[in-house]
């Protein structure tokens, strides 16, 4: 693991990939070697495959408080935020409503994976309605609730930006939801991308009071290329690829089994600790953060602070400076960081999420995203601090 005795490397971008847990890796072996037969199979092998995935599933469904059977799982949280988004919208239209007459509500400062999969809905015609968030990238309740109305048929939001760290209050959303089905006589979905929050937030099926949830493994512990969609009762989907039955015909494919058994085991263990875990990390990441103002008074925080914002989550912002470079320089002293989200691509550019929140390209382009793992030590940051500082000085002296 990033950050033992073995490696002089500190790895502080958690909410792009999590190394996977001894758990975790220690439930897929058996299925990668052994027990290795295809699910769908009628024979011995096929039931010990099949007997597997059930048991994950049965065990997710503990851990998030949820029927197994209203549990999907996908390849990541992408497929799961398409399945969720496209797969709902397209079973009302199913219904005979025209793609014209629906509406999809989201934000600008929506993760990839959702803002590209409501676009494409766009596309063939669906009205597509961004909801204003504030200056730290909250949804502004009121403004919301005016988007409202009688062709809405799904909202979706992430409980927790994957940017900036913020927590959406999506009690407030649910509410202004259930107020606009009265007033309608219509049925809204909520769907939430809970992909950033199981190491951090509670994330229970009920507590979080959406209709469709997505998770990724990936984010918590747990192995890459497995994701979960959850839903409530009340929903219905429409697959958005095609071939075998599998996953209730929601998703086809021959079933990842080690996936499935890793990501029950890192899902259990990423909400058996989450209190202590939040509360021991966000002490660190609040000396952190008062420390990198004391030494870099010009940086700028781009989110909430306090408890509106996940635990181990740092982004700032750097004006004038090139961030794309810093990172190459911090990766050479040993840090990993990035600049926005992975999923955002590679290279240069603005980070979408802080131009939204702040409408000021010169901050949107110099954005550092510090995702701090459960282990990471403030004498870390203290240390990542000092060379960016040295950087940050060597540029000015150039700049002369």
């Amino acid at each position: 693991m990033f950050g033992s005795k073995k490696s002089k490397r500190v790895y502080l971008d958690y909410a792009a990939a999590t190394p996977l847990s001894r758990e975790a890796k220690a439930a897929m072996l058996p299925y990668l070697t052994d027990s290795f037969a295809n699910p769908n199979a009628i024979h011995r092998e096929g039931q010990t495959a099949r007997n597997a995935v059930e048991a994950a599933r049965d065990s997710i469904a503990h851990t998030f408080e949820i029927r197994p059977e209203f549990i999907t799982f996908t390849s990541g949280g992408t497929e799961a935020n398409n399945l969720a988004i496209r797969g709902a919208v397209m079973a009302v239209r199913r219904e005979n409503q025209p793609l014209g007459e629906l509406e999809v509500i989201t934000l600008k400062t929506e993760h990839p994976a959702t803002q590209k999969t409501v676009a494409a809905l766009k596309k063939r015609g669906v009205s597509v309605q961004y909801a204003p968030v504030d200056d730290v990238g909250l949804i502004k309740i009121e403004a919301f609730q005016k988007l409202l109305s009688e062709k809405t048929v799904l909202v979706s939001v992430a409980y927790t930006n994957s940017e900036i760290g913020v927590i959406q209050k999506l009690h407030a959303l649910r509410k202004a939801i259930r107020q606009a089905e009265e007033k309608f006589g219509t049925t809204i979905l909520l769907h939430v991308d809970a992909a950033q929050a199981p190491l951090w937030l509670k994330c229970q099926f009920d507590a979080l009071k959406a209709d469709l949830v997505s998770f990724d493994a990936s984010k918590c512990n747990g192995p890459k290329g497995v994701g979960l969609l959850l839903r409530s009762r009340r929903v219905e989907l429409v697959p958005v690829t095609y071939g075998g039955g599998q996953e209730n015909g929601l998703r086809p494919g021959t079933e990842n089994v080690a996936g499935a058994v890793g990501a029950a085991v890192a899902f259990q263990e990423a909400q058996k600790n989450w209190k202590r875990r939040t509360a021991a990390v966000a002490a660190v990441r609040d000396a952190a953060i008062e420390h990198i103002h004391s030494e870099l008074p010009q940086v700028i925080l781009n989110g909430p602070v306090g408890e509106q914002r996940q635990a181990n989550n740092i982004n700032i912002s750097i004006p004038g400076l090139d961030t794309e470079f810093a990172t190459v320089v911090l990766d050479k002293h040993g840090f990993a960081v990035s600049t926005k989200s992975a999923c955002a691509g590679a290279g240069g550019g603005e980070s979408t999420v802080v131009r939204e929140i702040s409408n000021d390209p010169a901050r949107a382009t110099s954005t550092l995203r510090i995702s701090l793992s459960p282990d990471t030590k403030l004498k870390d940051l203290e240390r990542l601090t000092a060379v960016l500082k040295q950087h940050i000085n060597k540029m000015a002296k150039y700049s002369r």
